[in-house]
């Protein structure tokens, strides 16, 4: 990537950094003055909105995401995360091809890298590719600095469109959707728009299909973006199931449109089913 696109990002990374740190200033001044109270409010209140930005996957504090398509075009978006996968890959195409539907591929790039021809093939076959960083650090993302945060993104970035030169991802999708204040900026940096969902089953962790497509079902609506995933032991199965609730639906299903633009409707917190 351009090392001065690199610098700049990561100069606007590490302000916006300084600026998050500086109610810590606040803090001491007022432990210092003998306001102890005030400043553990004034930290407990910070901490609480740094954690709620960071972990719940749908909140837009730190930067702009698209969470749902426009409810008038009667459509919506399959979303396939973590691929490219040698078995599931192939099997899903299928699936998609039997029912006339279009899908946005959130892959990793190394993964990608290891199965080039699985990514040419899911842009030949009219699919879309989106960014889902290079390595997948799932468990850690929320919590890297700007310099890993770049390494992440901009890598999976040059992955995809040294293999697909026509179609370089637009959509950027953090691991389990968690992300930082700076996730959103690097990601704009790019030219990418961060990309969410409203309407998954949990199929990363939970390996009961009718459970997972039953939860999918429950939120389908015109608009709607859909999530599933690819590398988990019912993939396929999962896709089978949700490929046909979709072709059963009535509902357009494409490839996001070229005007697709942030969307403002309100924080929703998501709450996991009870099993």
């Amino acid at each position: 990537m351009n090392a001065s696109l690199r610098a700049s990002a990561l100069r606007r990374a590490y302000l916006r950094m300084t600026l998050a740190l500086s109610p810590a200033l606040g803090v001491l001044w007022l432990a210092w003055d003998g306001q102890v109270l005030a400043a553990v409010l004034l930290f407990c209140t910070v901490l609480t909105t740094m954690m709620i930005g960071t972990l719940v996957p749908r909140c837009a504090l730190f930067g702009p995401m698209i969470k749902r398509l426009p409810r008038a075009d009667n459509q919506v978006l399959l979303t396939i995360d973590d691929g490219p996968h040698p078995q599931h890959t192939p099997a899903i195409l299928d699936l998609l091809d039997r029912h006339h539907i279009k899908a946005l591929f959130f892959l990793v790039g190394e993964r990608a890298a290891q199965h080039p021809q699985l990514v040419r093939e899911i842009v030949a076959r009219g699919h879309e590719i989106g960014n889902h960083t290079q390595t997948h650090p799932a468990t850690t993302f929320w919590m890297l600095r700007p310099v890993r945060l770049w390494r992440e993104i901009a890598g999976c970035q040059e992955t995809l469109t040294t293999l697909c030169p026509e179609q370089p991802p637009r959509f950027f999708r953090p691991p389990a959707g968690h992300h930082n204040i700076f996730t959103a900026q690097i990601a704009g940096a790019l030219g990418l728009r961060m990309m969410l969902w409203s309407a998954r089953g949990f199929d990363g962790v939970d390996q009961r299909v009718p459970v997972i497509t039953q939860r999918i079902a429950s939120r389908l609506q015109a608009g709607a973006i859909v999530l599933i995933h690819e590398c988990t032991p019912v993939a396929v199965e999962v896709a089978q199931e949700v490929t046909a609730l979709l072709a059963a639906s009535g509902l357009k299903c494409d490839t996001p449109p070229a005007s697709l633009a942030f969307g403002d409707d309100e924080m929703v917190v998501e709450r996991r089913a009870a099993p």
